[in-house]
């Protein structure tokens, strides 16, 4: 199994933090080395997923409801 590495330091554990970006008001959940805190990525992407599903079953259960008032 290959072990994940830092970049920069050469670390292998790694954490969760928030950055906040120059002239943004809200902070960007990211994956950061925990020697260092370089950034190696974003878990935004996992939160616009689960958004998007929660805007999926909504819409889903809408056409539900308009299904069933149709066929009475």
């Amino acid at each position: 199994m290959a072990v994940s590495t830092c970049a920069k330091c050469g670390g292998h554990t790694f954490e969760r933090g928030l950055v906040t970006p120059l002239g943004e008001q809200r902070t960007v959940p990211v994956l950061q080395c925990a020697g260092c805190g370089t950034v190696i990525g974003t878990l935004e992407s996992h939160l616009a997923i689960e958004a998007l599903q929660n805007q999926i079953a909504h819409i889903d259960a809408g056409l539900v409801r308009i299904a069933r008032a149709l066929a009475e």
